[in-house]
């Protein structure tokens, strides 16, 4: 699959410094076991929790977004001005891209794994997701008081012709 290198690279950045036993027993501290499903019940939840979590963080980005593309003629007549808003536009664009990967199906090509394979395919994936969210709600919170701070000045300096 096409992100698999990348699910790699991110579930090892994030459980850099984990000792093997917080990775093997994440999803046992978290079971309550619901005999109808192959995924424990609280992970199930977990993972919906995630998933609408996500969903809103995303169109808070969106949202900011459109905010920033709708602005960017008012507060930014010269380079430095619109590189800013570019900047600040690129940077949410990373945060979608992450909301994105926490809504993301996983194991949809898998044939049938076994019962340890797809726990650990599940323990896995509900790490990278929950830890993949914090980081976009913790930079989403920066870039939104960034804006906050930001488009103000810009709009400043452009009327006063301060950074011309």
């Amino acid at each position: 699959m096409l992100f698999g290198p990348l699910d790699r690279f991110l579930f090892a950045t994030i459980t850099r410094g984990w000792p093997k036993h917080r990775i093997a027993g994440y999803v046992k501290s978290l079971r309550v076991d619901d005999a109808q499903s192959n995924v424990p019940n609280v992970v199930a939840e977990t993972f919906k929790i995630i998933d609408v979590k996500a969903t809103a963080l995303l169109t808070h980005t969106s949202m900011m977004i459109a905010a920033l593309g709708l602005v960017a003629p008012i507060v930014a007549d010269d380079r430095l001005e619109q590189g800013v808003i570019v900047t600040e536009i690129l940077l949410y664009l990373l945060v979608a891209m992450g909301c994105l990967r926490c809504i993301s199906i996983f194991g949809e090509h898998d044939i049938h794994p076994s019962r340890q394979a797809h726990e650990k395919m599940t323990r896995n994936e509900l790490i990278l997701r929950r830890q993949l969210f914090i980081f976009c709600n913790r930079a989403t919170i920066f870039l939104t008081g960034l804006i906050f701070v930001s488009l103000p000045l810009l709009y400043y300096y452009e009327k006063s012709g301060a950074l011309k």
